[in-house]
């Protein structure tokens, strides 16, 4: 196979976006779709190979494992050795017990089924998982387990049945990528192979048919090439975390690679600017480049409170490529010298190392993630979530029904909660209160639902679940007393761990969903829409003659305990004293909005406050921990104890 130069320069343009999306730098805000480059630009390389070698009967299925091999696992080793040695430094043990999980599943190219399975609400925040992006490296393995063999099967069939019959596979991934999309099944649709295939196919085929049968003339070659790579710059730059993706929006990054492949070659305009020296020398080390960010960039955040800075991230970045430069001299280039290491030996140091980072994983795995690293660490054993978290906390357009909510402890359920996550953690802590007298908890929670009553919410299904529990409730009149919250803040201003310690202040109207939004006039202020639409719950419940107790904001801490309670946090300072975690001027000018609001309310006989800030802070600021007890299991969910701590020092205890 001929040496495309400008190929390797088309990989600098895949890497280089992923990078500089990842670190939020040069508003890259699409700078994903990189790795949907990256696999058209490996179906295409490795199907060209393939088809070489099946046309003049050199194909071997060993030869090509040995060639993957070579290719991928020494430079990820090298990776793995250093982040697994981060790992045990910085991480704590409930991190460090996922993140050894993950490296079994990373050596054994099973983690993008690892990332999906795991991801979801309990998940790391992705952009800490150290070897998160290695679920592109298991599609594309996944990719190579069946391929070569369906290929070298399918070839005596001739190309256009072979054409035929890769191209019905492609669309069918394609369309199942666009059906996921629209069922909102966004973690399965980005980590599996099914709805990624067609990228790689794409790839294939084009190579299978042959770049040179789409050659048109020198102006049309230019012209094609050019609009191929103005759709790639398109998506990096226009798209975002709101756009749809996969889906069918991701046929314009791959269309334009697929353009740039067939008609940017060294002749054109567009191949002399990636056949440049500099863009050909980032591709060759781009693989390494792409191996080291993530991990980087991960224990950075991981041991930053709040964002790191831009600068921070461009010193990442300098320190990512040093070490994409080494791994690429010293550890890509002599393994692929089959002169240097033969073909026993590259079988050999593969299937021992496999074998040594999977028994890494399960040592981090059944020793607990070695949870007396740390002195700080015993206490952390108190930072538990609900055990009903799992079983009743509902989220999604398939929810838990409120008539089949979780009803606990006792048989007389006079009790219920109604709101978002914060509830949780305080309905379990109740109903543990309740159970002593014999009385039960209705438990209605649903995942980042907002109080969307006359509106529509742009979480799926938050508004229909909110309708359906709220006449639930006034309809069922052994419930007495509801306890009701939100994390308001967060549903108006957004999350606050990244831009810690200013105050995050995004465009409310995102809660809405699109139609809603639609329909807004443009005078329509979304904090008072949010606020009248609570202010009606509230008087809903009231009228249908229940007790409501009003869960005021809980006050959110800078970054998750777990990595709050251990060493080493860097670029802003550990805590270091976490009985004084975030400060009371903090606290007040972030839900400044949602305070004032609660404070105009009429508490008395029926309505009743539960003020978080008076319970568990004081006059300078509010703990993570209270007497050697953590006050949260994450860093803005109050842990099991917590919630005990705040109930039992509330109104619910007097009364």
């Amino acid at each position: 196979m001929q040496y495309r130069k400008e190929i390797d320069g088309l990989r600098a343009v895949a890497v280089l976006p992923v990078i500089f999306f990842h670190s939020n730098l040069f508003g890259m805000t699409g700078g994903y779709v990189g790795v949907d480059i990256f696999f058209v630009i490996s179906g295409y390389l490795i199907t060209s190979i393939l088809i070489e070698e099946i046309a003049d009967n050199r194909f071997s299925i060993l030869n090509f494992y040995e060639r993957r091999a070579r290719r991928i696992l020494p430079a990820l080793n090298v990776v793995l050795i250093f982040s697994t040695i981060a790992a045990f430094i910085f991480m704590p043990s409930k991190l460090l017990i996922s993140y050894s999980q993950s490296l079994i599943s990373v050596v054994t190219f099973l983690s993008n089924v690892f990332f999906y399975w795991t991801s979801g609400y309990f998940a790391t925040a992705s952009d800490e998982k150290p070897l998160l992006h290695t679920w592109s490296l298991a599609v594309e393995e996944q990719y190579y387990i069946f391929f070569p063999i369906l290929l070298a099967m399918l070839w005596y069939l001739g190309k256009k049945r072979l054409i035929i019959i890769i191209l019905s596979l492609s669309t069918a991934s394609l369309l199942l990528s666009q059906y996921l999309s629209l069922k909102q099944e966004i973690d399965a649709n980005f980590y599996l192979i099914f709805s990624r295939a067609w990228e790689l196919f794409a790839g294939s085929l084009i190579s299978i048919i042959g770049v040179k049968r789409f050659s048109i003339n020198k102006a049309g070659n230019e012209i094609w090439g050019i609009i191929g790579l103005a759709l790639i710059i398109f998506t990096i730059f226009y798209f975002d975390k709101h756009t749809p993706f996969p889906s069918i929006y991701a046929l314009i990054p791959v269309i334009g690679t697929l353009l740039v492949i067939i008609y940017g070659d060294s002749n054109t305009i567009i191949g002399r600017i990636l056949k440049n020296r500099l863009f050909v020398s980032i591709g060759l080390i781009s693989y390494s480049l792409y191996l080291w960010h993530q991990p980087l960039f991960a224990f950075l955040r991981m041991k930053t409170i709040g964002e790191p800075s831009s600068n921070i991230f461009l010193g990442a970045i300098i320190m990512t490529f040093i070490l994409a430069y080494i791994n690429y001299i010293y550890v890509e280039t002599p393994f692929r010298n089959k002169k240097l290491i033969s073909k026993n030996k590259i079988f050999q140091f593969s299937l021992a190392s496999i074998v040594v980072f999977i028994l890494m994983g399960l040592l981090g795995n059944f020793y607990e993630g070695f949870e007396n690293r740390f002195e700080t660490n015993p206490y952390l054993k108190t930072a538990q979530f609900s055990p009903k978290r799992k079983e009743c906390h509902t989220v999604g357009e398939n929810y838990l029904t409120p008539e089949n909510a979780c009803r606990y402890f006792g048989d007389k359920v006079t009790w219920a909660i109604l709101g978002d996550s914060h509830t949780v953690e305080p309905a379990y802590a109740l109903a543990k209160m309740l159970e002593q007298d014999g009385k039960g908890l209705l438990h209605l929670s649903f995942s980042g639902c907002p109080p969307g009553l006359l509106f529509e919410a742009k979480r799926p299904g938050c508004s229909r679940w909110l309708q359906q529990a709220l006449q639930l409730l006034e309809n069922d009149n052994s419930i007495q007393n509801v306890l009701l919250g939100f994390r308001y803040s967060a549903h108006l201003f957004g999350d606050h761990v990244k831009s810690y310690p200013a105050i995050p202040n995004r465009p409310t109207a995102e809660i809405f969903s699109n139609a809603f939004r639609n329909q807004m006039n443009a005078n329509d202020d979304a904090k008072d829409i949010y606020w009248k639409s609570f202010v009606e719950i509230i008087n809903r419940l009231l009228k249908s003659g229940k007790n409501v107790y009003l869960l005021y904001p809980i006050p959110e801490l800078p970054a998750n305990i777990h990595i709050l309670a251990t060493p080493f946090s860097i670029f802003g300072g550990s805590i270091g004293n976490l009985e004084a975690t975030t400060s009371a001027k903090y606290y007040f000018l972030r839900h400044q909005f949602i305070l004032n609001k609660l404070d105009t309310l009429s508490y008395g006989a029926n309505l009743h406050a539960i003020k978080p800030f008076k319970i568990l802070c004081n006059n300078k600021y509010c703990p993570a921990m209270i007497n050697e007890t953590a006050i949260y299991f994450d860093d803005d969910h109050l842990s099991v104890a917590g919630a005990k701590i705040l109930l039992t020092g509330s109104v619910i205890a007097k009364d």
